[in-house]
């Protein structure tokens, strides 16, 4: 379908920039929305709602909002018979009109741009209604006047007074389908104005605005409530870049409203829809659920977890019925399914909740792993068969190397499963299954290598796929097979302990994609893009970075994936599957021309938190608590603090730390509970480095390592960090 994106051309036609007026974006009528002044980006866009409500809500750069994704409520500023709007299009956009979310990472989008000498502040937030009958926006626009003289102005809002029900101050004038105040502001002044709109539920009671409160104590609730839930979650206090802590929460929030309830299930989708008409993401993709709920769980939203797991379209993500696998449900669907269920297992120790029945689904779906494997076929016989990813595909399919690590790393979960639950005969069958598998594995990437005449291993085993990836942008690096996979880093934690080809050249096939990204001029930081363009970014940055905490060489690639990620966000906290630089300080953008896939995608943004989490703190199934090991020496600087609450190390404990620098010292400081394992702080920093440590064992690689009752370090560095 065309975008509604016009060109900068047709904007630019027959009227001056401050008096163009759009086509219609709504319905005109009775109370409805009137013609627009200006025409938002579609391309820029922040979607704001609650937690299972739907449909969700739209907000643009320039503070327009889209209620319930009903038509677009726009503000203007008359000043002196011109009108005054936000040009969201001009190339110096992200200067004129700044662009954030409140408090740093509250779900309530801020936009500010000038009316000639008057700041326009424009607000919005979506919260359930105390009586949890309907989800409503509430908007609050603010007129500040920074002259030295006073400055009669009036604020247009393209909609009607019993749609966007003003909360206070009754307007000057309105009609069916707009409303207008007059204002005189002083030199200083300020005045601002508060409305509330249905987004969906119960119908506004337009007699009764005083029932819906002020939007300051609405705001206050609903941060509260975010607040509170945060507070409960594993979650950074202090990071040495506050950015990122702040980034942290708000992807923690924007995953919870990108929740659905459907009847009885809990749906976690990729995204809203996309305003500019590109394919929809407001549903649910099969290898994505998997991974966002063994997050949740590990940050300890167990009862989430659980929802989505007993919810019917989880249930059927690892089918009995395997013949139809393939396509887009994604082969590495079959074994990320079990992931979090050991997670569960090893969060809460809750081993009742598995019972008999959920034993038994269980079996099968670890043998479904079994049932997807090649037996016909001598040269990919013992893997899994053929599938495609976001960026190893081929007219028919490949058999790729996501697909078997995620099969791995199904298999160790299941194999944590049965051995948990004292499933002997389980464990006899699952271990069977791993050395299978781990043997095929390694046995296809030596014939691939020796075939290829390379020292590393790529993402797919055939060669049609593979000279494809040696033309253009496309390529089949081993980081973004990491990131689907969540292997080998994710599957180490769970206790997985084969090795062979693919752990020996590990680093070198990590080596190979750091290689290839500075050769095709990818930013550093980024493992690029794919289909055929400029390979510039991703949401899945972060995603490939995670798996490099495996490697003692690559460890800092995750912190770095993240950081390129806060320093090249497509709108706030918010990153489109694949995006380009669109010049020196604009915000990066998706393709143009446009691609189907051209939606922030929420999947992606869940690995960058889980990135930053297991940088900081990794828990391995032994009980064993990994800090810092991806954290960069720059984090350490004289002064620096990194400091987290609510780290769960299994059994129902939690841990809180803080790490101190002061440049020749690191002090390590834990409270919470006593772990069941040891605590090793790996610092990249303390590798080869330590003078002394006055509490725990220096390992031979220049961790410390701290028993279970020991609650503090000072650890005295040879050469202190500059």
């Amino acid at each position: 379908m065309e975008a509604l994106v016009p060109t900068l051309e047709a904007l630019a036609e027959s009227e001056p920039s401050n008096l163009r007026s759009g086509p219609v974006l709504g319905p005109d009528g009775v109370h409805g929305i009137a013609k627009a002044p200006y025409l938002p980006d579609t391309l820029k866009w922040l979607h704001i709602g609650t937690m299972y409500d739907h449909p969700k809500s739209w907000t643009f750069m320039g503070g327009g909002v889209a209620p319930g994704l009903g038509a677009v409520i726009l503000y203007s500023v008359e000043i002196g018979g011109v009108m005054y709007f936000p040009d969201e299009f001009s190339p110096g956009r992200k200067q004129e009109i700044s662009w954030s979310m409140r408090d740093g990472y509250q779900p309530c989008p801020v936009s500010v741009w000038l009316a000639r000498s008057v700041e326009v502040t424009i607000q919005h937030f979506a919260v359930r209604t105390p009586a949890d009958d309907a989800t409503v926006v509430y908007s609050k626009v603010t007129l500040v006047n920074r002259a030295d003289e006073s400055v009669a102005a009036s604020l247009h809002i393209k909609a009607s007074p019993r749609l966007h029900l003003p909360l206070a101050a009754e307007p000057t004038r309105s009609d069916t389908s707009s409303m207008a105040y007059e204002v005189v502001l002083a030199a200083g002044g300020e005045v601002s104005f508060d409305f509330v709109s249905r987004a969906n539920g119960a119908d506004l009671a337009v007699d009764d605005p005083e029932s819906y409160g002020t939007y300051e104590d609405n705001y206050r609730r609903m941060a509260q409530g975010w607040n509170e839930r945060i507070e409960r979650l594993a979650h950074p206090v202090r990071l040495p870049h506050p950015g990122i802590a702040a980034m942290y929460k708000a992807i923690q929030i924007l995953l919870w409203c990108c929740l659905v309830r459907v009847g009885d299930d809990y749906e976690i989708r990729a995204g809203a829809p996309n305003p500019a008409r590109l394919e929809s993401y407001d549903r649910t993709f099969p290898h994505d659920v998997p991974n966002y709920v063994d997050q949740f769980i590990r940050e300890g939203d167990h009862e989430l977890g659980r929802k989505i797991l007993e919810s019917s379209y989880y249930r059927v993500l690892n089918s009995a019925d395997i013949g139809d696998w393939g396509g887009l449900n994604y082969m590495d669907t079959i074994g990320k399914f079990l992931l979090p269920y050991a997670q569960y297992l090893q969060n809460t120790g809750d081993e009742s909740y598995f019972d008999e029945e959920l034993r038994a689904f269980l079996a099968r779906a670890a043998r479904n792993i079994e049932a997807c494997l090649v037996h016909d076929d001598p040269e990919h016989a013992g893997l899994m068969r053929k599938g495609e990813d976001f960026e190893n595909w081929s007219d028919d399919g490949d058999f790729l190397l996501c697909d078997n690590w995620a099969a791995l790393h199904g298999l160790q979960a299941y194999r944590y499963l049965a051995t948990r639950l004292g499933l002997t005969a389980e464990v006899a069958w699952v271990e069977a299954a791993i050395d299978s598998l781990n043997g095929a594995l390694n046995a296809a990437l030596d014939r691939t290598r020796d075939r290829r005449e390379i020292d590393h291993y790529l993402g797919a085993f055939d060669d049609l796929t593979y000279l494809r990836y040696t033309r253009g942008s496309f390529y089949s690096w081993v980081p973004y097979a990491g990131a689907l996979s969540t292997f080998p880093w994710g599957a180490w934690l769970r206790g997985y302990d084969r090795a062979g080809t693919w752990k020996e050249k590990f680093d070198a096939s990590i080596a190979h994609a750091l290689h290839e990204r500075d050769r095709r001029v990818v930013p550093e930081g980024s493992w690029g893009a794919w289909w055929g363009h400029v390979t510039f970014g991703s949401t899945y940055n972060a995603a490939g970075g995670l798996q490099c905490l495996a490697s003692d060489r690559f460890r800092l690639e995750s912190l770095k994936n993240v950081e390129f990620l806060y320093d090249n966000q497509c709108a706030p906290w918010q990153w489109s599957e694949a995006f380009e630089a669109k010049g020196r300080d604009q915000w990066v953008g998706m393709y143009l021309p446009q691609e189907s896939y051209g939606n922030y995608e929420s999947w992606g943004t869940s690995f960058s938190k889980q990135a930053i989490l297991q940088a900081c703190a990794s828990v391995h199934v032994d009980g064993t608590v990994i800090l810092g090991r991806g954290v960069p020496d720059r984090w350490l600087r004289p002064g620096e603090v990194i400091e987290w609450r609510n780290i769960n190390v299994n059994d129902g404990r939690l841990l809180n730390f803080t790490i101190t620098s002061t440049g020749s010292e690191i002090v390590l400081d834990l409270s919470g509970d006593i772990p069941l394992g040891c605590v090793v702080l790996d610092l990249p920093a303390l590798a080869g480095n330590v003078a002394s440590a006055d509490v725990g064992t220096v390992l031979e690689s220049g961790a410390v390592r701290l028993e279970p009752g020991e609650r503090s370090v000072r650890v005295t560095l040879a050469r202190p960090i500059a």
